[in-house]
């Protein structure tokens, strides 16, 4: 059985005499036409044949894009839908808004009229009969083959070799060219039809993914075709195969993104510092577009920069470093506008960057309280020209004229006399710094060589230690005693913690300790694991003499405990009432980047990680309007014993959320707040990361779950029905807005708003009613999680 060569319908309308292939009437090639001689519309004669010769013009009817009329047409599946019959407007009712297309043409009329886009509810159509134009067959295989025997044929050729007209030409091959048949350029100005094979077609595509640069010029050459045709083939091939990129403002070359974002990458680096006027004339680009190509970089963490000069330049963080440290051995001393209009970036970027320069330790020194900032180096050459010329003065006046704590000044004069810039003494009990001589050009190669650090007995100096829990955190406090005659400085006291525990600031420095005084530091340490661990750390200090002493803090054996919990069916009423007996620690977090509904669910979620019961929970407004819920848990440690509530609140107002423990023992009181903490930032990760069009849906289906579960909670406490009745009800709106009329699930959840409905207002839910409840929660759970699955 002969079959269509584009298809595989074996309804042949034409077969051809020269190259034997056959073809349906919706692929053969003709010139004949079908003319409604009311609207002058023309018809091909598949269309014609289709519509029984007659003409479906809606006269009721008006196109929202060109006001023309529109015409009835149907998909190859039945639906019918709408078209502009004026050729230059391409809306349709099926591509288009408002997407009209249904089975019947009543429902079609009846949308339509919605949408203005008929009168009535009736669509008028013409329904005359077409007038058939005599016209010629033409054989698309025929057609085809001609076109591909050279790269270049004139339009003459072609219409004088099939009898076409021109207008007729140009739809044919735009028609092959849609269809993937064929691929080529068409030149209405110099009237030429360029055929580009299939292998060439991959070889630019190839040049410009892995080389990234094309030139128009060698692309014409290549092609033989002029160059405003190359720039056509180039458009064409970026659109169909969506290539990223950008031509030239000549358009003499063709730049992949890769390849300029790499160039860029390359020149910004090498630079460090360069104008956005230069990027772009290197690739010969419009500069907004390498601004633009410039902020992807730095979203991507591609290159670590900044905009500079009033968004005209672009500054790397290394060069940003470099450029403030030369700033800072120039003048020593300067304000962070001046920085900032010296290195021409905002003045908060110039803080970060010398904050980040001052914890790497690459810069020295220290901030004035004249917010002025002070290298280290002009701070001892100050202070020494201060020494020379007065010899004595109080702290507090040499405080006064620098602009810094005096704190300050005792570490760095401790450590001049110390390294012998200065020869003299700081009486602590006076408050009085006073000089013998201060060298005028003392240098490193002349100074006495220090004394080696040697490990010293506690001795005079006393290190102790304790700790406590605090927020889920481990609480370290460690003093430090000076019992000699003598001040001690440039005390670092540094903490030794397993890898169990999470210490943000393990190293704390205190510049001086006078003599008969103590300091204490603190630190918190959070846990990440459960367990017995031992934490110790050193000390290590100068004395007046500059001699380095190291004394190690005796190791202190923390215990957290992680409970086991299992449920507990307590009531609220229990619940407040154990509280008042029972020890207790938070943690509050701001959520000012989260919607509070998604917060509230998150903090459910991670308390379902455990082994606990939901006692109660409310959601609803404050006094101002704003969201705010509540929730209360209760469960019982499994091999100590001891209740465990929990509590989590959520306030939009002061946009936070506060999660409270409560339990007799200490360490497993840290332990589990350190335990929900650490799954609960891993639900928040989890919550950011969803977009804002799906928030809704998600907070849906989180307040489903969590219905559902709190439900199966209160039968087993044998709760107030009503209470039940209103976690199903919400339940209900909220299933019906995801999973639409889906009786199967809707019809249970229905029958048991009515059931509970007939218990009074204070009623508790019956044995029997509760056991059925129960299945049926589980039921629906899954019969839920499938139909959001589908």
């Amino acid at each position: 059985m002969v079959e269509c060569k584009f298809c595989e319908s074996q309804n042949i309308s034409f077969t051809c005499e020269k190259c034997k292939s056959s073809f349906c009437i919706n692929h053969m090639a003709t010139t004949e036409s079908w003319l409604c001689k009311k609207h002058g519309l023309h018809y091909s004669k598949a269309s014609a044949t289709e519509k029984f010769y007659k003409c479906t013009v809606i006269e009721n009817s008006k196109c929202p894009e060109c006001e023309s009329l529109l015409r009835l047409e149907r998909l190859s599946s039945g639906h019918y839908y709408l078209e502009c019959t004026d050729e230059a407007c391409s809306w349709n009712s099926y591509l288009k808004s408002p997407g009209l297309f249904f089975p019947t043409k009543e429902q079609l009329a009846r949308e339509a009229t919605k949408y203005n886009l008929i009168k009535g509810y009736r669509l008028n159509l013409c329904r005359r009969a077409l007038k058939r134009i005599v016209g010629k067959n033409i054989c698309p295989n025929c057609f085809i083959e001609f076109l591909k025997r050279a790269s270049i044929t004139n339009f003459s050729t072609i219409i004088e070799s099939f009898n076409l007209t021109a207008q007729q030409m140009v739809k044919l091959i735009n028609q092959y060219i849609e269809e993937e048949r064929i691929y080529g350029i068409i030149d209405q100005k110099n009237q030429i039809f360029y055929y580009i094979s299939y292998e060439i077609r991959e070889k630019i595509l190839s040049k410009i993914q892995n080389e990234g640069i094309l030139k128009v010029a060698d692309l014409g050459e290549m092609l033989d075709m002029s160059s405003d045709a190359a720039i056509k083939v180039i458009y064409n091939l970026i659109s169909q195969f969506q290539i990223k990129g950008s031509f030239s403002q000549t358009k003499q070359f063709y730049y992949s993104q890769k390849y300029i974002m790499d160039h860029l990458i390359e020149e910004i680096t090498k630079k460090g510092r360069i104008s956005l006027d230069k990027l772009a004339k290197v690739f010969d680009i419009p500069l907004e577009l390498t601004k633009s190509f410039c902020v992807n970089l730095m979203r991507t963490n591609a290159i670590n920069g900044f905009f500079a000069d009033r968004g005209n330049e672009i500054i790397t963080s290394d060069k940003i470093y470099k450029e403030i440290k030369d700033y800072g051995k120039k003048v020593g001393l300067f304000e962070l506008s001046k920085l900032a209009i010296k290195l021409k970036i905002a003045t908060e970027l110039a803080r970060k960057s010398l904050h980040d320069l001052i914890k790497s330790g690459k810069i020295k020194g220290l901030f004035t309280q004249r917010r002025e900032f002070m290298t280290r180096k002009y701070l001892e050459t100050k202070i020494k020209e201060i020494a020379r010329a007065y010899r004595t003065m109080p702290l507090r006046e040499l405080s006064n004229r620098l602009g810094v704590t005096e704190s300050s000044i005792e570490e760095n004069l401790a450590q001049l006399i110390g390294s012998g810039d200065i020869d003299g003494f700081i009486d602590l009990g006076k408050r009085m710094f006073t000089a013998y001589s201060v060298p005028r050009n003392s240098s490193k190669t002349s100074r006495p060589k220090q004394k080696k650090a040697i490990p010293v007995d506690e001795g005079n100096i006393e290190v102790v230690r304790d700790y406590d829990f605090e927020g889920g955190q481990v609480h370290m406090k460690i003093a430090v005693r000076n019992k000699s005659n003598m001040a001690i400085n440039n005390v670092k006291v540094l903490l030794d913690a397993p890898t169990n525990f999470k210490v943000k600031q393990p190293l704390i420095s205190v510049p001086v300790i006078e003599a008969n005084n103590s300091r204490g530091v603190d630190f918190y340490l959070e846990p990440k694991t459960c367990g017995t661990s031992n934490i110790g750390g050193t000390v290590i200090f100068k004395d007046a003499t500059g001699e380095k002493h190291t004394i190690h803090i005796r190791k202190k054996e923390v215990a957290i405990k992680c409970p086991l919990v299992c449920t507990s069916m307590s009531t609220i009423e229990d619940c407040q009432i154990a509280i008042q007996t029972l020890g207790n620690d938070a943690r509050a977090f701001l959520i000012a980047d989260l919607d509070p509904r998604l917060a509230y669910r998150a903090a459910i979620r991670t308390l379902k990680n455990f082994d606990t019961s939901a006692v109660t929970s409310h959601e609803g407004s404050d006094t101002k309007g704003n969201y705010e819920a509540e929730a209360w848990f209760c469960s019982e440690a499994k091999t100590t014993g001891g209740r465990i509530i929990t509590r989590i609140y959520v306030s939009e107002t002061s946009q936070s959320l506060e999660v409270r423990v409560w339990t007799a023992n200490p360490g497993m009181l840290t332990g589990f707040l350190a335990r929900i903490i650490e799954i609960l930032f891993e639900q928040i990760n989890i919550i950011r990361k969803i977009k804002s069009e799906e928030r809704e849906k998600t907070i849906d289906v989180m307040a489903i779950t969590q219905n559902l579960a709190e439900v199966s909670d209160y039968c087993m406490l044998r709760w107030k029905a009503q209470n039940i009745r209103n976690k199903l009800h919400d339940t209900f709106v909220r299933l019906r807005k995801i999973i639409g009329d889906n009786e199967a699930i809707l019809g249970r959840v229905e029958y048991w708003l009515t059931q509970l409905n007939k218990y009074g207002k204070d009623d508790k839910i019956s044995d029997e009613d509760a056991e059925k409840l129960v299945n049926d929660v589980e039921k629906i759970k899954n019969a839920v999680s499938r139909a959001i699955k589908m």
